[in-house]
């Protein structure tokens, strides 16, 4: 996709100087907000002008009239980018339906947001997808879209370890011995995921166009935080594929937005590293650790062993609830979560769960369904109630008392309903 096609947006063009009255900039973002909200663009804008005209009248001046509506990036793209960064939020459901409702309205497809779902399992993790796939269903019901999926086509090892290793490539510029030298003579088995499931599953998809690829991974990693290597990576690796210089500081800028100003500054000085030329080589640089590729062994068939061995109805539940929509991050998640990481032998099975339990109450995510599912499967192995409620207790001095407080309740709940079946 050119430049142009990257920049050019659907709203009227914003005048970028800084004489424009605040009426100017309130009418700019109206037109902003109208094309992206459709008909009804004005509700969420109402309820909040109910609570505080001012904070009503700053969200039209300032989001959409100062920032949404310049020009640089197309609409698509802002509301691509402005996806990326509501999932990597996890707890802004409200903005994000709006928001895919508002790609929708600005020319993108239903592809578009199942491909933001895929590249937010891999690095974001599952529980985001998880999360939004009722939203797209319920986008694909309310607008009468019939939609078919692509079918999901299993890969062996062999060909996912090449293309994530090509995806290395033309995505990152990087070998991927090279960027996993810090941690492959560590973890072996996370060097090979790294290739097979991140790159070779996920971002080597061909879904989105480059420069959306590009720009979404830029904004769930700049959102998300603390990835900055990685994020500078990313950078390189988007300028190098002629993603428009402009419009990645559109983007960035946009960041402010919906990750705040310190998320938004964080972001901008690791971009003038990027746009500043090529990485120096390090001197300290760890040595390129070979990466090994899996045996060869029915991925499928031993997630779904160790599915039904822990979590039964209720993981199958969670892995049909994608079909009709994202069957292959239902597949993925049978394939990979389970077939490649619960199913292994270096933590038995009630621990893995209790592990599960804490990375999910630590996360405070707005969805309870993933939470439960592992309650009900850390049961299922033999924990008992107090071995789970220590478990979240752990997490309250890391993640902060609301996420403990949320978790025990959803895991309270979770074990009340397992005993009652």
């Amino acid at each position: 996709m050119s430049g142009e096609d990257v920049a050019r947006t659907g709203a009227q063009p914003n005048a970028t100087g800084r004489d424009r009255t605040v009426g100017a900039r309130m009418a700019e973002g109206r037109r902003c907000l109208q094309a992206i909200g459709g008909p009804d663009y004005d509700g969420p804008l109402k309820k909040v002008a109910a609570v505080s005209p001012d904070m009503a009248d700053l969200l039209l001046a300032f989001p959409y009239g100062d920032v949404m509506s310049r020009p640089g990036l197309s609409l698509r793209h802002r509301q691509i980018c402005t996806i990326a960064m509501l999932l990597a939020h996890r707890s802004a459901q409200a903005q994000l339906r709006f928001h895919m409702r508002g790609l929708l309205n600005v020319g993108g497809s239903i592809d578009d947001l199942v491909e933001l779902l895929v590249i937010a399992s891999g690095l974001l993790g599952f529980p985001p997808a998880i999360a939004g796939v009722p939203i797209i269903r319920d986008l694909i019901a309310e607008q009468g879209i019939a939609y078919v999926p692509a079918e999901h086509q299993p890969a062996g090892a062999e060909e996912r370890f090449d293309r994530g290793a090509q995806a290395f490539r033309t995505l990152l510029h990087v070998e991927p011995e090279a960027y996993a030298a810090a941690f492959a003579g560590i973890s072996p088995a996370l060097a090979q995921w790294t290739v097979e499931f991140e790159f070779g599953d996920v971002l080597s998809r061909s879904g989105l166009d480059t420069a959306s690829r590009h720009l979404a991974s830029l904004m769930m990693l700049a959102m998300r935080g603390n990835s900055e290597d990685r994020l500078l990576l990313h950078l390189r690796g988007a300028l190098a594929d002629d993603v428009p210089r402009t419009a990645i500081v559109e983007a960035l800028i946009q960041l402010a937005v919906y990750g705040g100003f310190p998320t938004a500054l964080t972001a901008f000085g690791i971009a003038a590293e990027a746009f500043a030329g090529p990485a120096a080589p390090a001197h300290d640089a760890p040595a390129a650790v070979a990466i090994g590729r899996a045996e060869p062994f029915d991925r499928a068939a031993r997630g779904l062993a160790t599915l039904n061995a822990t979590s039964a109805g209720a993981g199958d539940a969670v892995v049909k609830s994608f079909a009709g929509v994202a069957p292959d991050i239902g597949a993925m998640i049978v394939d990979h979560a389970y077939g490649d990481i619960f199913a292994r032998p270096g933590l038995d099975p009630k621990t893995r769960e209790l592990t599960a339990c804490a990375a999910l109450a630590a996360m405070g995510a707005v969805d309870e369904g993933p939470l439960g599912v592992h309650v009900s499967a850390a049961r299922t192995l033999g924990a008992t109630e107090a071995e789970i409620i220590e478990t979240i207790l752990n997490t309250a001095p890391y993640a902060g008392y609301p996420a403990a407080q949320q978790a025990i309740v959803v895991a309270h709940a979770a074990m009340r309903s397992a005993d009652d079946k």
